[in-house]
């Protein structure tokens, strides 16, 4: 197989090579995802949290008010077992709801067969390693926790995917991913296959040409 650094590293110079207008084509010209493209992305992605984790919040305030549970003159001593139950549930819901459920749902959609969640499928976009493999689920979960660490840059951390040099967020270079165009890393891949290919046909030829000596 072809190096993988070697691999990265050529795929990136080939992007500099764009940006700076050394490279005249437009083979590469969208490998790595803009700013825009992924707020877009994003923005979708919380659409769809915010249906999902809406429901289940609606859920449970139904169950509440369908057994009382929510009945301000109660005190917690006059209160059933399983009203006490479902009060002390609450804190686990809001957890589940504000931890688990986004972590899961960047983690294994980013680790699925498709690379990506559902807002990045619809802008075609896929979360790669540095690499350009697919991610792990223990990467994808990394670079979910580190865009906590944006909040603590007043976002600024997101923002960065705009004048990065491979369009990368602060979560990104921590977790060492990057965000890029589904069509144009297939284009990649055909490409590192086609060095692989002429690589081996070299080494062979150098081969001969040492037997021959």
């Amino acid at each position: 197989m072809m190096n993988e650094p070697a691999a990265a590293h050529a795929a990136n110079n080939m992007y500099d090579q764009r940006q700076y207008q050394q490279h005249p084509g437009d083979e590469w010209k969208d490998l790595h995802a803009g700013f825009w493209k992924r707020f877009l992305a994003i923005c979708i992605d919380f659409f769809i949290l915010i249906l999902a984790l809406g429901s289940i919040v609606g859920i449970t305030i139904l169950i509440g008010n369908l057994n009382g549970y929510f009945d301000s003159n109660q005190t917690y001593e006059s209160a059933t077992t399983g009203e006490q139950v479902f009060g002390a549930l609450l804190p686990f819901v809001f957890i589940l709801l504000r931890l688990v459920c986004p972590w899961l749902y960047f983690s294994l959609f980013e680790k699925s067969k498709y690379h990506a969640t559902p807002g990045k499928m619809v802008l075609g976009l896929v979360a790669v390693d540095q690499y350009y493999r697919p991610l792990s689920f223990g990467r994808a979960s990394g670079r979910y926790w580190a865009k906590w660490l944006n909040e603590f840059t007043l976002y600024i951390g997101y923002m960065m995917a705009g004048w990065t040099t491979y369009k990368q967020g602060m979560h990104d270079m921590i977790a060492s991913t990057y965000v890029v165009d589904k069509h144009a890393l297939q284009r990649l891949h055909e490409q590192q296959r086609e060095y692989e290919q002429q690589l081996q046909e070299y080494n062979a030829r150098m081969g001969t040409q040492n037997m021959n000596v």
